[in-house]
């Protein structure tokens, strides 16, 4: 293993963001863990105002085919029930807490984990980096600090708020620099010349089909809701 420092390689895209991932994984995993009696509760919320605003669309649909209503006055008459727009609110609400809650708490998690793993451990790497044996380390292959660490991983909403194209920034030879590394002076770099373990490709094709099933999954419990809210589930 050579020494951590400038001259060892920098990491590619498809690494970096592989150790992304795990960090992601184990850093939602404690968000779930330490908030779990709130989550639950904003989940429920949202599940009964989610159910409570498919029972008053399945009613104004019925409504409509019997006044032979057509969908611009179905719309109509949406836009001028009370109940559809209290459930309406109490699910948005719902979700709003939960959704913004939850993204808070991981954020703050995540500049924590970021900070104590690259500037305070011998790593100079978070959980994921570390199995992925990535570095992050300063431009001139100091180390990072605490402020840097820290500035590296706030700077990363700006790669988010660019659509990702901070973080594909990264993948750009010779130094694969994202958005987030050049203001923070920081740079990634693997321990070796080895590439990514094989492991490492597995873990992004699980992810990839797992996205694939949840976007099925997510279609038919849409789908099914729906049909329970307008035939009561006897189909």
């Amino acid at each position: 293993m050579s020494a951590p420092g400038a001259a060892s390689p920098p990491a590619g895209f498809w690494p970096r963001y592989a150790a992304w991932s795990l960090d992601a994984l184990l850093v939602a995993a404690l968000t779930c863990l330490l908030g779990a009696g709130f989550w639950r509760e904003r989940a429920e919320a949202a599940a009964r105002g989610y159910a409570e605003l498919n029972a008053r669309l399945a009613e104004a649909m019925a409504s409509s085919a019997l006044d032979e209503l057509e969908f611009g006055g179905f719309l109509g008459s949406l836009g001028t029930d009370p109940q559809v727009h209290a459930a309406a609110a109490a699910t948005a609400s719902a979700v709003t807490a939960l959704a913004l809650g939850w993204l808070l708490a991981y954020a703050v998690l995540g500049l924590i984990l970021e900070t104590a793993f690259v500037a305070f451990t011998p790593w100079q790497a978070t959980p994921g980096k570390r199995a992925l044996r990535l570095r992050v380390r300063a431009r001139d292959g100091g180390e990072l600090g605490a402020a840097r660490a820290a500035l590296r991983y706030l700077a990363g909403s700006l790669s988010w708020l660019t659509f990702n194209i901070g973080h594909l920034m990264a993948s750009a030879k010779p130094e694969h620099l994202a958005l987030h590394d050049r203001i923070a002076g920081a740079s990634v770099r693997r321990d070796g010349a080895a590439a990514m373990p094989a492991w490492g490709w597995l873990w992004l094709a699980a992810q990839i089909a797992a996205a694939l099933a949840a976007c099925v999954w997510l279609m038919w419990t849409l789908q099914a809701s729906l049909e329970t809210a307008l035939y009561g589930g006897a189909l």
